[in-house]
């Protein structure tokens, strides 16, 4: 290995970064391999539930609504019927355009935090590849949050038609509870999987170009 080498190739770490730069360029140009249907459920489902949840809102709110609780699920915060139905509007601008994140592994790669970023940043395939699972990834987890946020209008619908708008002081913690947990195991299977490992991957790029 030459002195300053970063690799067992003989490589130095300048001639690594310009490979890889090149392996990012090249990649930009190739059409995107689709996205998991799995991947797709999750975000459709979770903006079918949006769009029933809105419809629901729309529908049977009245107007006045409470859109903030105490700890002891007392409401402290009240809305128009227009500012609760805002809210949603709000969640699905502020949340669905994560989905485009997975459009760094082309422009800034090494703001994508993946596990073996270097190793799928190398050449063209891996990176076609990379971006796939990236999309995928972050497709998922918007899906959850935007479910989180819906959740939290079933409660708005749910508490504007209780006495004084109270709700159970347990309906937040166990939404909150639920979708941490889920979270957990999806970047659980990013970082510990065989999702993004290498030996698995490289397998996967052989057979898909042996097809």
């Amino acid at each position: 290995m030459r002195a300053g080498s970063g690799s067992s190739t003989g490589e130095s770490w300048q001639e690594r970064e310009r490979r890889r730069e090149e392996a990012v360029r090249r990649a930009r140009k190739l059409p995107r391999e689709p996205s998991s249907a799995r991947a797709r459920l999750v975000l459709w489902l979770s903006l079918a539930c949006w769009t029933g949840v809105l419809v629901w809102l729309a529908l049977t709110l009245p107007e006045r609504v409470p859109t903030h609780w105490s700890g002891s699920g007392v409401p402290d915060g009240w809305s128009s019927k227009a500012g609760a139905l805002a809210m949603p509007v709000v969640f699905l601008a502020i949340t669905l355009p994560l989905v485009l994140l997975s459009r760094l592994v082309f422009v800034a790669p090494d703001l994508v935090n993946a596990p073996h970023r270097e190793w799928w940043t190398s050449t063209v395939p891996r990176v076609v590849r990379f971006e796939r699972l990236v999309r995928e990834d972050i497709m998922v987890i918007t899906g959850l949050t935007l479910l989180l946020l819906v959740s939290a209008e079933v409660v708005i619908a749910y508490a504007a038609h209780q006495p004084g708008g109270a709700v159970p002081w347990w309906i937040f913690p166990v939404a909150l509870v639920a979708y941490l947990t889920l979270l957990t195991l999806r970047v659980v299977r990013m970082y510990l999987g065989g999702r993004y490992r290498p030996d698995v991957q490289e397998r996967a790029l052989q057979d898909r170009d042996a097809t």
